[in-house]
């Protein structure tokens, strides 16, 4: 009997190298052209690195320039994401060698930690896959990454006096205004050009899209904005020019929203620079992409979260690292929802909020020796009630047994060195709540 797995990856794997020879059939032209200006990049950025003695921040920041002027034609030079894809995975491999052998100083000499160098062919990849080679949604995202993004960090080294702190890294003020008008220089031109919108919901356009961006970027750490930045700007311009107006007005709702949360919890709690910021993407997020039927139940889990830790000698501190964790899995699901509108993902949106309730109460009462298993109930069920009409006693019942369910998974992983464990709970949650709702009707 023939092995099952190498039976069913056969066909799978002749139809990928079929696809792959067939777009380089009719791409390798440009792919050679594309490939020979990066090693030319590359190369450049050395002589400068070693015989010009320029700074690595400024080699970094040229090749990444000149690399975003490289891809930015790759909507009329490549009919094929698989000679796209080939390529990515080909400068990844390139940037790895370098990074082993030392021979690419100029772009890995940096002393802080960053990996953006190597989300950077994924970040291409990835867009011009989300858009299909459209050139509005591929060009100007990749545009804001390359030139706001640098422009930002050129700012905030040579003149970022007003500094606060993201995760182990920082971000200034003076950076993220930089960001904010570069990006939205670069969008209102790209837009313009194009046509699309037209005037004046062009300018809202740009607005909100460069204020999503700029949020994101300045949230980003180790490199992270490489990936990020564009994704936010396609995210916003993607749904604005399919859908128009109606959907523009979600985008700003949801801004005044986030505004709103900012506003509360600044009065509530402790509230820092990135903890504001991240309150602010995440409430623009929920609003724009879901409405008000996914956005009431993640309000209920904060007002819980809130409420609770009002009980406590001290207000609670809001930083990034207590704003994402807390949402993120829950996110994760608002976006694929974005991505497919599949309503059937509403279910297991509210047990990863659920989960992320419990975990977030029980932690209050571990560290202010508050009943705990009271306050893990409440946080579990308090995004559930808002939903209680929609999902019915019995699906209310079940996702809630699914969030308690990724409370104990989180206590296992708790003293576990993986990365990410509300997260994984969160998601499990959620992934136990679709197994038991959704998959038995589909």
């Amino acid at each position: 009997m023939e092995p099952v797995l190498p039976a069913l990856l056969l066909p799978v794997l002749r139809q990928v190298a079929e696809r792959i020879a067939a777009g380089f059939a009719a791409d390798w032209p440009s792919a050679l052209l594309v490939a020979g200006s990066v090693v030319a990049l590359f190369g450049a950025g050395e002589i400068l690195r070693r015989f010009a003695k320029l700074p690595v921040e400024y080699t970094r920041k040229f090749a990444h320039v000149g690399a975003g002027f490289v891809v930015i034609a790759f909507p009329w030079m490549f009919s094929s994401v698989w000679t796209v894809t080939v390529l990515a995975f080909a400068f990844f491999g390139v940037l790895v060698i370098g990074r082993l052998t030392g021979q690419l100083d100029s772009v890995h000499g940096v002393r802080r930690r960053t990996s953006g160098a190597y989300y950077y062919p994924f970040a291409v990849l990835g867009t011009f896959w989300l858009s299909g080679g459209d050139p509005v949604l591929y060009c100007a995202p990749i545009a804001v990454m390359a030139l706001a993004d640098t422009g930002a960090a050129i700012v905030g080294t040579r003149g970022g006096r007003h500094r606060y702190r993201v995760y182990d890294g920082h971000r200034s003020l003076e950076g993220s205004v930089t960001f904010f008008g570069l990006a939205f220089a670069v969008l209102l031109v790209a837009l313009a050009v194009a046509g699309r919108p037209g005037w004046p919901a062009l300018l809202l356009v740009t607005l909100v899209a460069a204020t999503l961006a700029t949020a994101t970027e300045a949230l980003s750490v180790r490199g992270a904005d490489n990936v990020f930045v564009p994704y936010a700007v396609y995210l916003v311009l993607e749904r604005t020019l399919r859908l128009g107006l109606a959907d523009l007005s979600g985008w700003i709702g949801g801004m005044l929203l986030g505004l709103g949360l900012v506003v509360l919890h600044a009065r509530l709690a402790r509230l820092r620079p990135a903890g504001g910021i991240a309150l602010f993407v995440v409430g623009t997020l929920a609003w724009a992409l879901g409405g008000a039927r996914w956005t009431v139940p993640l309000l209920a889990l904060d007002a819980a979260v809130v409420g609770v830790s009002a009980l406590g000698r001290a207000p609670l501190d809001l930083d990034l690292d207590e704003v994402v964790p807390t949402v993120v899995g829950s996110l994760v699901l608002v976006l694929a929802f974005a991505h497919t509108s599949a309503s059937e993902l509403y279910l297991p949106y509210l047990a990863t909020l659920g989960a992320n309730g419990a975990i977030a109460l029980a932690r209050i009462a571990a560290g202010r020796r508050l009943p705990l298993a009271p306050l893990a109930l409440l946080g579990a069920g308090a995004p559930l009630l808002p939903a209680l009409g929609a999902a019915g006693p019995t699906g209310i019942l079940a996702v809630a047994g699914a969030s308690l369910g990724g409370l104990a998974l989180f206590a296992l992983l708790r003293r576990t060195p993986l990365v990410g464990r509300r997260l994984w709970a969160s998601l499990a949650a959620g992934a136990a709540a679709w197994l038991v709702l959704v998959a038995p009707a589909g």
